[in-house]
This record gives C-alpha cells, structure tokens and sequence, in this order.
C-alpha cells in the first residue's frame, strides 16, 4: 500500500488529516457529535408522535360511524377477529420491524459482510413463516381464544399457565428494551436530544392512539408506518446502488469493498481500534465479498434460535392470529415473512455495505449502539439522510412498539384480572382494564429503557441474549397446539430447566473462553452459540422425553369451549370455519413454510458457497436481487391491503360525503338491528346464509357478463 500519500491509495480523502507530518484517520464517525439540532429531535418524535395518535384515532372513528363498528371490549383486543391478508401482513411485516431489524442488520453487514445481512434475514423470515401453520391451528382447536396463555390454561392448568405467562412478559420487556434502545441511541446520536427524554417521549403517541383504538388501531397505524417506512427503504437502497455520486452502482461498490478489505492499514494512525480495517477475520480470504464467513454463519444460529422465541413466546403474534380471518391468517404470514425478508436483506445490503465501501471511520462501539446506517445516510446525503433515517427508526420503533402494548395489555387483562382476580368481569371492565394496562406498560417503557441505557447495555447485545432467557420456551409453545401427547409436566419443566441450564452454559462458556463474565465477554459470539443453542434444545427435549412417558392424548374440547365475554357477532360467511377448508390451509402452509425455509437457510447458502469470494458479477447479480426484492416487497405491501379494503374505504367516503342526519339515522337503525339479531340467534344464521347466497348469485351474474 502506498504510504506516502494521505489519504492512502483508494481510500476516502474525507476522514484523514495530515499532522506534523503524519496521516491520521479520524478517531470516529459522530465524534460525540449530533447531527441534526435538538429541535429536529424534538419534532420528529414530538410532532410524529402527536399525528399518529391525531390520524389514527380519526381513522378508528371514520369506521365505528360509517362502517358500523362496535368499540367492545372483544374488539378492542381482536379487532373483530374479520382481518384480511394485506393488512395482516403489513401488520406481521411492522410488527417483525425493530430498531434492531434497521440498526442491528446493518451492524452485522459492516462487521461480517455480505453474509451478514442475508443471515439476519433469513434467520428471522423463516419464524414467521412457520408461525402461519399455529395460525391456522388456533382457529381450528381455540376459534375464541384472546391470548396464548389462556390456550395454555385450558389445556395445561393454571401451574403451566403461571410459568408461560412470566415467560410471555419477559419476552415482551425483552423486546420493548430492544426498541427503546436502539431508538434513543440513534435519536441521541443524530440531534442530541437527551437519551433519558428520548426512552420517555417516543412511546407517548402511541399510547395516545392504543387507548383509543385498541387492536384495530394499532393495525391501522401499523400500515402507515409500513408505507413510510418501505418508500425510505427503496429510497435508501436506489440512493447506494443507482443514485449516489460517490457509490451509485453494484460495480463501484464491489471495488470499493474489495480495496477496503486489501488496503485498509490496521496500524495507528491511519486506524483505530474497534475500526474495520484489513482482511475479516474469519472469512474466506478475509473479504467482506463471501458468504463463507464462520463469523457470519454462528450469527445466522444465534439469530434463528434467539428469534423463534422472540415469534412463538411474543403473545403480539398470537394476537395477530387471532384477529386475522381464517382464510387470511396462513397467507397472511407467509406473504408478511416474505415481504420483511426485504427490510434488513436489502437495507443492511445497501447501508451496511456502503459504510464499509464509503471507509467510514465507524468504531465497533458505534456499530453496537445501531450507528451503522445513520452513518452511511449522513454521509450520503447529509443532514437529509440523517433525517429520513430517523424517521423510518421512529416508524420502526412506534409500530412494533404498539403491539407490544396490546400484547401485555391482553394477557394482563385475560390471563391475570379475568384469571385470577375477577373471573366474572364484564365487558365494559376488561376494556377499562385493558386501557390502563396500556397506559401503565408505556409509561413502565419509558423506564425501562433509561434503565438499561444507565446499566451500559446495547442493542446488540439485548438482541443476541433473548434466545438464552426465552429460548427454552420455544418447543413447548409450539407442542401446544401441533402435538396432543404434550403433557404440562414437560412443558413446564423443560421450560424453566432449559432456561436455567442455558444461561448457565452461557456464562460458563464466557468465563472459559475469556477469562471473566461482563457485558463484553457474555455478548461475544461463542458464549452466545452455546446458550442459545443449550436453552432452546434442552427445553424441547425435556418436554418431548415427559410426553413420551406419560403422554396426555389432549382432544382439544377445552381450548375449543374457551369463551369470549361479549357475544360480538362476526360478519363472515359460515364457510370461513369449515374444518375441511382449515385444513386444506394448513396443508398449503406446511408445504409453502417448510419449503421455503429449506430455500432461505440450507439451499440458497449452500449455492453461493461454490462461488467463495464474488466476482464483480456476481455481487452484481447479488445486489439486484436485494433491489427487486425490496422494490416488489414495498409495491405489494403498500397496495394490497387498500385493494382488499377498498369497500370499507368506499363506505367511509360516501359516509363522510352524506348528510350527518341521515349517517345517525342508519346507525340507530344498525343498532336496534344488532339487537334484534343478538335475541334471535336462528334469525341471524338464516340472514348470513341469504348474504351469502346473494354474493355467490351476484359473483354467477358478473361471470356471465
């Protein structure tokens, strides 16, 4: 390499000085320093916060007035239980899209290379994917369930019941840590603001339109926040490989990485320590070009084991299920998972290579903390960048954020006030409870947060540790409802041994190797492997060996007879619950799940091995592949669920455009309606079959024309 240039041959100019003689790279990126002013903070979180509580709750009373729905306590928890497919993969899609999906994504891209991103992708998709087939299995054996705690009980008791519903809310603090923590960190990086008020401020929105919505309004606010963030998504990733003046095509890129990883000096003070420099360790033939990357492949483990928790033990999914219609819920997940692959795949594909390509003087402290694509946005369009950045994490982190308020606040409702404290709660008190919860719970987030950014914890490492504490739940949950020999003493004890032995592996394994047990040692890659891998194997197999023994033969008639509090009737053709149509959905997703997860994590790897570090050709083919990828996911998770809610919006606007006097009137009449129905349950059967005999008779006349 050439030293007596400053800066070195093929690197970039912009993060070096000379002094006294000496080239001297930049010590870090932000330096200590904030971006944006304060001001811009403050807006974004302030002002989104203050729109989305404002739209959303408008948009939840368009639909109670002129769509005719009922703001019950069911409803508030369920969303009348009638979702159809876009929207449940937006929400799934949302839902799935953590600070850590945006920060964490890229940080492993600009620590393994190519490998990382896709790893993270594919070792989060397939979860989802797979949870299709629960999906489908909770409308065929608990149709009335509200949480996954209340199937547990009435399978297994109220022992296992304790023992899961602890389980189900660490998972929920666990996953909350994660996205105040990465939220404030990049807030705090970029304007400034103080990251104590960052944790505080950033839930206050979505508290606002969660209490005043429920279910439905988190689903609504959640298809907002994926609109915003898929078109920063397609911007981000057009700007590294078509746009920028400096990248602007997967060839230039390709270059820049491949003189990073062979030019790049490690020796003070053209580097620093924690910066990337020189060949990667662990990879073949030290290029960030391969995905023969042993760095890269234990991370894709940890990310598949630590993130099955993070689906089956997060109650958010169950009640994403729930809410779905039944002919929707298996593709609903399927396209979701499918669509979310796009979000770290081709974003960490574009700003975690990029800030490798563009020599951004990055340290790993920095890339911890979820500093990686803020850096690449500044440095490729500025303070605008840092801006859109900020926004799409902001959307990122309120969006999942939401669903984890209604995920506590069901299980506090359901599984502890109706459970244990009073059983013969009505209607209007679970909705008051359910509404404090979430009030509760934001604020207990807030908390939380400036908690674990006082104790010095990451993102990165919060990410890596779920598998270790929940892990071990994982089997069990799934045994719940796909194996009728799961017994409760197996679940049970193979849930709180299996987490127990973990963590044990895991800090045992840390001391081992490094010598002593802190935040940096536990968080490294082999202490991670062990306990994840411990937790997670150790509860399946205690649980299965205890079935196998005393095997319980469940036949499913209690998880069938769990009850909802208030007989709200549901506007679906009586051929949504067909037992045969049930389970030709459930085929379709076994077939699609499993296949497609042999695709994502054994055939799709195992292609690109023979091609070791890419030519300029094939990182070309790669790239394209993570833009159509992203531009086709955004495209349909944008359009189709306003396609198939078109009617609603129709009914909406011609409602908002008729006289209020007449909007009343047909209300009273829906009401006194609802009524008659309600008393008269054999003349509600005989009104769903002529409705949907007239939709088959209508569908005949329209083929014929």
């Amino acid at each position: 390499m050439d030293t007596t240039t400053c800066p070195p041959t093929g690197l970039n100019g912009k993060y070096y000085v000379t002094e006294g003689g000496q080239c001297i790279r930049q010590s870090s990126f932000f330096e200590g320093k904030s971006i944006l002013d304060q001001g811009v903070g403050y807006s974004v979180i302030i002002g989104f916060g203050v729109f989305f509580a404002v739209f959303t709750s408008f948009l939840v009373w368009l639909e109670r007035r002129y769509v005719g729905s009922r703001h019950t306590s069911e409803w508030f928890n369920t969303a009348g239980r009638n979702v159809k497919t876009g929207l449940i993969a937006s929400v799934i899609v949302s839902q799935w899209t953590w600070a850590a999906t945006i920060l964490q994504s890229s940080n492993v891209a600009w620590e393994y290379g190519i490998s990382g991103p896709f790893w993270y992708a594919s070792g989060a998709t397939i979860q989802v994917i797979l949870f299709g087939v629960i999906a489908i299995e909770i409308k065929r054996k608990a149709p009335n369930a509200h949480t996954v705690c209340e199937i547990i009980r009435a399978r297994w008791g109220s022992a296992a019941h304790i023992v899961f519903l602890a389980f189900c809310f660490l998972t929920n603090i666990i996953v909350t840590a994660m996205l105040l923590l990465g939220g404030s960190a990049v807030v705090n990086a970029l304007t400034g603001v103080n990251i104590y008020a960052a944790s505080f401020l950033i839930p206050l929105g979505v508290i606002v339109y969660t209490i005043a919505g429920g279910l439905k309004a988190t689903f609504l606010a959640s298809y907002i926040h994926s609109l915003i963030l898929h078109l920063v998504l397609v911007v981000f990733v057009y700007l590294v490989y078509v746009a920028s003046s400096e990248l602007g095509s997967p060839k230039v890129v390709y270059e820049k990485l491949v003189t990073v990883a062979s030019q790049r000096n490690c020796i003070e003070p053209l580097s620093h320590a924690g910066q990337a420099c020189g060949p990667v360790s662990g990879n073949y033939g030290g290029s960030y070009l391969t995905m023969l990357s042993s760095g890269g492949f234990v991370f894709g483990i940890i990310n598949i084991v630590g993130n099955f928790g993070t689906v089956l033990v997060d109650n958010g999914y169950w009640v994403s299920a729930i809410a779905a219609r039944p002919s929707s819920t298996h593709k609903g997940y399927l396209l979701g998972g499918l669509v979310w692959f796009a979000v770290p795949f081709s974003l960490a594909t574009s700003l975690g290579l990029g800030a490798l390509a563009l020599d951004l003087p990055l340290t790993a402290s920095e890339a911890r903390h979820g500093l990686v694509p803020p850096a690449t946005a500044m440095a490729l369009m500025g303070k605008g960048g840092a801006v859109l950045l900020l926004t799409m994490l902001f959307m990122a982190v309120t969006s999942a954020g939401s669903s984890e308020l209604i995920a506590v606040s069901s299980l506090c409702t359901y599984d502890v006030y109706r459970t244990y404290i009073n059983p013969n709660a009505n209607g209007k008190q679970i909705l008051k409870v359910s509404r404090a919860v979430v009030l509760v719970f934001g604020c207990f987030m807030g908390v939380l947060a400036a908690a674990l950014n006082k104790a010095g914890i990451s993102l990165g490492w919060m990410y890596l540790t779920a598998g270790v504490l929940i892990g071990s739940a994982v089997i069990p949950i799934a045994f719940l409802l796909l194996w009728r020999k799961a017994n409760a003493v197996g679940a049970i004890a193979g849930t709180i041994v299996g987490c127990v032995v973990g963590i044990i592996t895991w800090l045992s394994v840390a001391k081992a190797e490094y010598g002593r047990v802190n935040l940096d040692t536990t968080g490294k890659n082999a202490p991670m492997l062990a306990g994840n891998l411990v937790s997670m194997l150790a509860g399946g197999l205690i649980h299965a060996a205890c079935s196998l023994v005393w095997p319980q033969n469940y036949d499913w008639e209690t998880t069938k007879s769990i009850a909802m509090v208030e007989k709200d009737k549901i506007d679906l053709p009586t051929e949504e619950f067909n037992e045969e149509k049930l389970n030709r959905s459930k085929t379709w997703i076994i077939k699609w799940g499993i296949g497609l997860t042999i695709v994502l994590v054994i055939l799709w790897p195992v292609l690109s091995l023979p091609a070791r570090v890419f030519s300029s050709g094939y990182f070309t083919f790669w790239a394209v592949i993570s833009i159509a990828w992203g531009t086709i996911g955004s495209l349909v998770i944008i359009i189709l669920p306003l396609i198939e809610s078109r009617e609603t919006i129709q009914r909406v606007l011609v409602g908002m455009f008729t006289n209020d006097r007449v909007a009343e009137r047909l209300e009273e009449i829906n009401s006194r309606l609802r009524a008659i129905m309600s008393a008269m349950p054999e003349a509600e059967r005989l009104y769903l079959l002529e409705k949907e005999r007239a939709k088959k008779e209508e569908a005949v006349h329209v083929n014929d024309v």
